[in-house]
């Protein structure tokens, strides 16, 4: 049987592409329930360093057991609710067009290969894939108004219909390692509350970067660090100059340059209420916003994570070519210059904090580099061992990069002919 491992964006885009090509599969997640989900956002606002779990107590603690991890300079959100981390996606879509894809060993042609199935796809999500696919002319400029789409999103939606085809899903299950060499992953099961050992056909590994991490080096002897790259966050106060058209933003300094997106009051509350990342009602000139900035990851920082005597060691790495004057800098010369925005006030966060993550194991032509997959997602020097996550890009942009991973995802599991039913 093939397992997936992971119930969130990524873990069913893989099960769904997998059943669109007649194969059966089996999603194998933790699948908690906890009735404040808020919290764990406000912790990850509020909380200096650390790993936010946004699970039960109970999970909390058997996983603590299972992953000892000591977590120093930098912070980020997991969550093993149902749905993984789409329990926090806000649903901002990107364009194909915004990404720099110079690094990866495809071309953008092979990247939109399957765009029309992709497309029917994010329907059922109920996503708004319209200005994802857009045809456009990118005029480098100092500032860029984009005009990025906020879609309601619906996991259950997609795990109902994923239900009716026949992908079956086991939760209460945390895998804690997988034996490579016999195909068999080592889960634990915090119902019954004992271990077990399932054997697989192809395994695919879509549990987020971290936990993806974590999974490779409880078992890979031979892999002692994994590095993720992120795009580092901080917050503005922003006040308009003039009337705007949308609330997100691409900033050009130079070497160094930012995504922006405005949230006024109303949006902030609704993180914690019912209308979650409302688009922005008040965009006259002269009000003010609170802005979350996403800085390009050649200046951002990166996590360390690496294991030793069984224990998780996770370290947030500063980035030595990024000074804070320099930025804070270049941001009043561009007060000065642009006619759209100033920003008045800046507010650096943790690394991590963005929670835009991954790059750690991206696609390579070098077969022999451990933590390195091929075009489809095969892990190097395993023979049935994927990983279908953001772990698998080749950069974390500045663009939201949910959907960009998603349609990868898809693309990998589409276009391998070795996937048969």
């Amino acid at each position: 049987m093939n397992y997936i491992i992971g119930s969130g964006f990524s873990g069913l885009t893989a099960a769904y592409a997998l059943n669109k090509k007649g194969i059966k599969s089996v999603v194998i997640s933790p699948a908690d329930k906890i009735k404040k989900k808020n919290k764990s956002l406000l912790s990850l606002i509020l909380k200096k360093d650390g790993e936010i779990l946004n699970n039960s107590k109970t999970l909390t603690n058997i996983i603590e057991k299972i992953n000892k991890s000591r977590v120093k300079n930098c912070k980020y959100l997991i969550s093993h609710l149902d749905g993984g981390q789409s329990n926090f996606w806000g649903g901002v879509i990107g364009n194909i067009n915004d990404y720099n894809l110079k690094n990866y060993t495809l071309k953008k042609k092979e990247f939109l290969k399957n765009s029309e199935a992709f497309k029917k796809f994010l329907k059922i999500l109920r996503i708004n894939s319209k200005n994802f696919f857009l045809k456009k002319n990118i005029k480098k400029s100092y500032i860029n108004e984009k005009n990025y789409d906020v879609s309601k999103k619906s996991v259950s939606n997609l795990k109902k219909f994923l239900k009716k085809r026949g992908v079956t899903f086991s939760n209460h299950n945390f895998v804690k390692k997988i034996d490579i060499k016999n195909s068999i992953i080592e889960v634990y099961d915090f119902l019954e509350k004992k271990d077990k050992r399932i054997k697989f056909k192809n395994l695919f590994i879509s549990c987020g970067p971290v936990e993806t991490s974590k999974l490779i080096l409880n078992s890979f002897k031979n892999i002692r660090k994994i590095y993720l790259k992120e795009t580092q966050h901080f917050y503005a106060l922003v006040k308009l100059k003039r009337d705007i058209k949308t609330r997100f933003f691409k900033i050009d300094l130079g070497k160094l340059n930012f995504s922006c997106q405005l949230y006024s009051l109303r949006n902030i509350l609704a993180l914690f209420f019912k209308n979650y990342f409302k688009n922005t009602e008040y965009k006259k000139k002269g009000r003010y916003f609170v802005a979350q900035c996403y800085l390009n990851q050649n200046y951002s920082g990166k996590i360390r994570i690496s294991k030793k005597n069984n224990e998780i060691n996770i370290l947030g790495v500063k980035n030595r070519n990024f000074k804070q004057k320099k930025l804070i800098k270049e941001i009043d010369i561009f007060n000065k210059k642009n006619d759209c925005l100033e920003i008045k006030k800046i507010f650096f966060n943790q690394i991590g904090a963005s929670n835009h993550l991954g790059a750690s194991i991206p696609m390579t032509k070098n077969k022999f580099l451990p933590l390195g997959v091929d075009k489809y997602g095969k892990l190097n020097n395993t023979k049935n061992i994927f990983i279908t996550d953001s772990s698998v890009l080749n950069e974390i942009d500045t663009s939201p990069i949910t959907i960009f991973s998603l349609n990868n995802i898809f693309r990998m599991i589409l276009d391998n002919k070795n996937h048969k039913n």
